[in-house]
């Protein structure tokens, strides 16, 4: 077996562990909602940061948003991944399907670009903003609708991205910043 060949199969051997042997009504409720939640989190948590007069923060992760969803969704397609329904036919999918491309997962990448931007600011939030990523990127499995490979390359572009912007905020700090980092 090639390595890319064991890889596949890894992938998709955890991703029927976490879609078929993790099944419990909360996850069942609360998993399928944060499609969309995850949006309304990082919306409000940037209405909240404009609104506590940390307006250049909030615009740098309005822009690192924007950044990553310009960089992920063309990638999205160029890789052109099918979404695990679409090849297991035994998939738990809790939500509607998606019409884009698996890979990379684009609310595995916002949340930890987002989780990262934010906790160089305020370490005080981290752990709380990295839980949070991290159950956005198990939902995106658990509901069926990403492999763990595409959640993965979502949290390594999420987080990548996240320190450009860090080190963009440093050298614009005229712009991103109110305070020396």
């Amino acid at each position: 077996m090639d390595l890319l060949t064991y890889i596949e199969t890894l992938d998709h051997s955890v991703f029927l562990d976490v879609n078929h042997s993790l099944i419990n009504p909360i996850f069942d409720m609360v998993f399928p909602s944060l499609r969309e939640l995850t949006y309304v989190f990082w919306l409000f948590l940037i209405i909240y940061l404009w609104m506590r007069k940390e307006k250049k923060l909030a615009f740098l992760l309005i822009v690192g948003i924007l950044v990553g969803a310009l960089f992920t969704y063309p990638l999205k397609y160029f890789i052109d991944r099918q979404r695990p329904y679409d090849q297991i036919e035994s998939t738990r999918l809790l939500t509607t399907p998606e019409s884009d491309p698996s890979f990379p997962s684009a609310h595995a990448e916002m949340s930890f670009l987002a989780a990262t931007v934010v906790s160089r600011f305020h370490p005080e939030y981290s752990k709380y903003l990295y839980s949070f990523s991290f159950i956005v990127a198990l939902s995106r499995i658990y509901v069926g609708t990403h492999f763990p490979a595409d959640v993965l390359g979502g949290i390594i572009i999420g987080v990548i991205i996240g320190r450009l912007m860090i080190v963009l905020a440093r050298r614009k700090k005229d712009i991103f910043l109110e305070r020396e980092i």
